[in-house]
């Protein structure tokens, strides 16, 4: 069973940080590593293979190396260089499945590297200055926050709630009426990307578990998701909960305070 993440605790960023610098060593060590059986006299057969091998490892890693350095400076500044966004995107696209497979030989869950990527994507898209409305942002919510007991489908149709309040439906939907911005429950990656493509929101708030947000928040490059970790006291899948204060303060960041 996942634990409950509580609201006051503060997600560590330097886990998926630390695990992309690692990443970066390793990539540099194979170039050195190429380097060394290039210069093998008894390998000169494929000394020239081996040597445009080494270039392009040395290229991505400097180009990677850039990224996270784009990345921990954005963070710091809590501002974005949009020259660098293209070097950011890159870096966390190619690199988040070696980092998780780093995270693995190390022995760190993956749902804490997961947890972790999410916050540093979070701080990312806090650092753009963003006017958004709200008919452009689109709240893309996982189907099990829905009671299990509840015989209304609303996967389709979100106002087929009936807003009897055994779940946080109801109240999410009030914010929504109060606001004015969309609100899609999905079953799974699928509907997400559907959901976006039909509405074509110029940012999403997403509720999910770290491992589908973390891959919602790849698929959607280069638009903007803020991630909220679903809470899951019955385990996975099953009467989840949200945050509705974290949840709340992401709304207020993009659509200001009301």
């Amino acid at each position: 069973m996942s634990e409950v993440i509580p609201a006051n605790r503060k997600i560590k960023k330097r886990t998926f940080l630390g695990l992309l610098l690692a990443a970066l060593l390793f990539l540099l060590f194979m170039a050195f590593y190429l380097l060394l059986v290039a210069s093998d006299r008894y390998a000169a057969f494929s000394r020239s293979v081996v040597m445009g091998l080494t270039i392009s490892t040395l290229i991505f890693t400097l180009l990677f190396l850039f990224g996270l350095l784009a990345i921990v400076l954005t963070i710091m500044q809590k501002r974005t260089f949009p020259s660098m966004r293209w070097f950011i995107e890159k870096t966390l696209l190619l690199l988040y499945p070696f980092v998780l497979q780093i995270g693995r030989f190390m022995h760190i869950a993956q749902e804490k590297i997961q947890r972790s990527f999410i916050e540093v994507n979070n701080q990312l898209v806090r650092a753009r200055a963003m006017e958004i409305k709200a008919n452009e942002l689109l709240l893309l919510l996982p189907h099990c926050l829905q009671n299990d007991k509840c015989s209304y489908k609303i996967t389709r149709n979100v106002n087929n709630c009936r807003r009897c309040g055994k779940c946080q439906l109801a109240e999410i939907l009030r914010m929504s009426s109060a606001r004015g911005f969309r609100v899609e429950v999905v079953t799974g990656g699928t509907l997400a990307r559907r959901a976006i493509e039909e509405y074509g929101p110029r940012t999403v708030i997403a509720v999910a578990c770290e491992r589908d947000l973390s891959s919602g928040v790849l698929d959607s490059f280069p638009l903007p998701v803020i991630g909220v970790i679903n809470e899951r006291p019955q385990g996975p899948c099953f009467n989840t909960r949200v945050d509705l204060t974290a949840l709340q303060e992401s709304l207020d960041f993009l659509l200001g305070k009301k």
